[in-house]
């Protein structure tokens, strides 16, 4: 029973605070008691029984002290270019979780079902949820799994995979898989716009706009991505029309003209390359970022600044951290928006809150060591 209560207190975390052992359990039927549930040990002169917690969905084997989970993996079946359409595909994947004695319930659905399945998964008794897809799939989970205590894992999808990359998972899917098996639950924060919901960038300007070619990115490498994007700020952002944005953050107003304004939860760090990366995912504060890079030359420069790390260090940019911010722009009841590669609308004025540890997800435990 030592060694039990000794392997449930180290196996996470956020485990470790869950698991509270019974003082001198009744004979025959010793009990754990996991957030106030009893669990009956079944053989318990043996050695071979087993704890199971329902809720949880979690068995626990004396023999070999082995963490015994029953995984739900829901994917976009149009994701990664169909990949998982392939029932060899589904099986490779299930593979990496049976091969460690886990359970796994995969659905592959088309987009039109996604939320409807989601939902339903949500209201599951597991308590970890593996979604597969690109940025916008993965948000709509969290949107959903928000206020529910479960768990987010994520499986690389999409063209740029912005929050698999802020996990530092591999963005090979199956690479990925293996990692979120041995994975630790980190909480993170959200970014609420109106009634949405972000996990990593919402952009407003002429970038909704660039967007909309970014399904012929698939395939490129980031280099080739790099130049494109490039290629179509001399072209497309010019031709945009720049906006007389004002945003107010603790009790500031701030009045800037510009083609180009992102917000994120946390702040990104300057790297050089197409994806720049946030290290801190619960910091309690959302960044603005607002260019007022107006004319061709000023947007091809701070572009290149952008690849090359030095983004911020250019003139006409500012940056604004607070936990709330309001934006309005002049003469505008609503603009197209990009929420985490997803393109809608959103109404003016706007309101943009962040929710601190607002959800739990899977980091690979190797990730920040």
């Amino acid at each position: 029973m030592d060694s039990m209560a000794r392997f449930l207190r180290g196996w996470d975390p956020y485990a470790r605070s869950l698991f509270h052992l019974d003082k001198d359990p009744p004979e025959p039927h010793r009990s754990l008691r996991i957030l106030g549930v009893s669990v009956i040990l079944r053989n318990p002169g043996t050695g071979t029984g087993t704890w199971r917690y329902h809720r949880r969905a979690l068995f626990v084997s004396l023999a070999d002290h082995r963490l015994i989970m029953n995984y739900q993996i829901v994917i976009n079946s149009k994701s990664g270019a169909g990949i998982f359409q392939e029932t060899a595909q589904q099986e490779r994947l299930i593979q990496i979780f049976t091969a460690r004695g886990h359970q796994v319930d995969l659905s592959v659905v088309e987009p039109d079902r996604l939320e409807a399945v989601l939902k339903e998964k949500a209201e599951s008794a597991e308590e970890v949820l593996i979604v597969g897809g690109g940025d916008g799939t993965i948000t709509t989970a969290a949107r959903i799994l928000h206020g529910t205590g479960k768990t987010l894992g994520v499986l690389p999808l999409g063209t740029f995979n912005l929050e698999a990359r802020d996990l530092k998972l591999p963005l090979d899917p199956f690479e990925a898989a293996a990692k979120l098996i041995d994975a630790e639950t980190i909480p993170i924060d959200l970014l609420k716009v109106n009634e949405e919901y972000c996990m990593c960038a919402t952009v407003i300007g002429f970038y909704p706009a660039l967007a909309k070619a970014r399904e012929s990115f698939h395939g490129s490498s980031w280099w080739v991505k790099s130049l494109r994007i490039v290629r179509e700020i001399a072209t497309v952002a010019v031709a945009s029309p720049a906006l007389d944005l004002t945003i107010t953050a603790e009790g500031q107003i701030y009045h800037r003209r510009t083609r180009l304004t992102a917000f994120s939860p946390g702040g990104y760090e300057e790297t050089a390359g197409l994806i720049p990366a946030r290290k801190n995912l619960s910091s309690g504060k959302l960044t603005a970022y607002v260019s007022e890079h107006l004319s061709r030359g000023q947007m091809l420069h701070a572009a290149f600044g952008f690849l090359t790390g030095n983004f911020l260090d250019t003139e006409k940019m500012t940056r604004i951290e607070s936990s709330e911010i309001t934006i309005n722009v002049k003469r505008r009841k609503s603009i197209p928006t990009m929420i985490d590669g997803e393109i809608l609308r959103i109404s003016l004025p706007c309101r943009l809150e962040i929710l601190p540890c607002a959800l739990n997800v899977l980091r690979p435990r190797s990730a920040f060591s």
